[in-house]
């Protein structure tokens, strides 16, 4: 019999822009590739909308699909009189009257084996499924959400906003620790949530890695081999945070000397200020149709994360295309590759210089680097087997 699940989004994933969506989307195509009944409730956030007539097939696939408005943004009032409090302003954000009247409609009209919660954004519903549902409790952990922000706390120069950052650090801190150990199960998506789960005594853990489609057959591209490309969405902080850091101090240093490499920088909601700084071999692109065709059409992918959590999708996939990839140990955390065999790693401004005279002088070297990457995803990083056993876990636990 399949088992029946209902999934709780802080958002439509959709469309397939950033690590999010594509995480939320392939979490959905996998449980419906393995014979589950799927429901979906999302929210339709102010600050992530999305017009439902534009939504792929796969939506029609589901059992039941409901969405809910929700005003996510960033409000100055309301932040300021949340310091006045002891609640996360992160969450606060994601609670929502109608969106629980929804959630109490779906569970009194159908009997799910299991609720899964994407990110703990969608954890304050969790008392509300509690009281009418016997289903078992996923949380889906994509980040360590209050590690992001310590991070950017331990980054930021304003002494006013960096106290700022370390006071949402700590109250998402205590929430996060403490409303995961309320769940029935936890789904790390990288192993090092899943060791960070260990350390903090959370055991009831079962880890699902973002997986990648090994039956794709690549077409044949061919790409600017002269050229290096940053692709991510652009309204998160640590991405805008390692660009800005990657142009000022490495890219304004080794363009110079590979004078006929060019950058380009793509991504949605490209800030004005990076706008600005088009140039004969910087190229700011913005918000591509097609991820793979572009990541395809180029050559060395650079991920400068100075911050951040959680696992880098984008590298999974350009691991995937047989990207030769310099990031930095942050970008790479959780996915296991290995430095000068299937990822190039560099930290500070010249070994960040240093990598990139790599990719561009010893060509044959950098693209084994980028097979190896390809080989290594195929290997550990399967999509259909990461769902396949996945089920089984859940049909001998039951």
């Amino acid at each position: 019999m399949a088992l029946k699940i209902l999934i709780l989004t802080p958002r439509i994933p959709f469309p397939l822009r950033d690590g999010g969506s594509i995480a939320m989307n392939q979490t959905i195509e996998g449980y419906l590739g393995q014979g589950c009944e799927v429901s979906l409730l999302s929210m339709n956030t102010s600050r992530h909308w999305v017009e439902e007539s534009t939504l792929p097939e796969m939506y029609q696939r589901l059992a039941k699909f409901n969405t809910v408005y929700v005003k996510t943004n960033v409000n100055p009032l309301s932040a300021f009189l949340n310091l006045f409090t002891d609640k996360s302003y992160n969450v606060a954000r994601f609670i929502n009257r109608e969106f629980e009247k929804v959630l109490i409609s779906m569970l009194q009209s159908e009997q799910y084996d299991y609720i899964q919660f994407e990110s703990i954004y969608t954890s304050p519903y969790l008392k509300t499924v509690r009281k009418y549902s016997e289903a078992k409790c996923f949380c889906r952990v994509h980040n360590i959400e209050y590690l992001i922000w310590q991070r950017l706390s331990d980054h930021e120069t304003s002494f006013l906003k960096r106290k700022y950052l370390e006071l949402l650090t700590n109250r998402l801190k205590t929430y996060e620790l403490d409303v995961l150990r309320k769940f029935d199960l936890l789904l790390p998506i990288s192993k090092k949530e899943d060791l960070f789960f260990v350390e903090n005594k959370l055991n009831h853990c079962y880890y699902l890695p973002f997986g990648v489609d090994g039956s794709k057959v690549l077409p044949e591209v061919i790409h600017e081999q002269q050229s290096c490309f940053h692709i991510g969405s652009m309204d998160w902080a640590p991405n805008i945070e390692g660009v800005q850091w990657f142009l000022q101090h490495v890219w304004n240093v080794v363009q110079p000397q590979l004078n006929n490499v060019s950058l380009y920088l793509a991504g949605k909601n490209m800030p004005p200020a990076l706008r600005s700084k088009e140039s004969l071999n910087l190229h700011i692109v913005g918000e591509v149709d097609d991820v793979t065709v572009f990541s395809l059409e180029k050559n060395i992918m650079i991920v400068p994360l100075l911050s951040g959590a959680g696992i880098r999708i984008k590298i999974l996939q350009a691991m995937a295309l047989g990207k030769t990839i310099i990031t930095t140990t942050i970008g790479a955390e959780g996915i296991g590759a290995t430095h000068q065999s299937n990822i190039v790693i560099a930290n500070t401004v010249d070994e960040f210089i240093s990598a990139l005279h790599f990719c561009f002088e010893e060509i044959g070297e950098a693209k084994q680097i980028g097979r190896n990457a390809r080989e290594f995803v195929l290997t550990h990083y399967l999509k259909d087997k990461i769902y396949s056993d996945l089920i089984h876990y859940l049909q001998r636990t039951q």
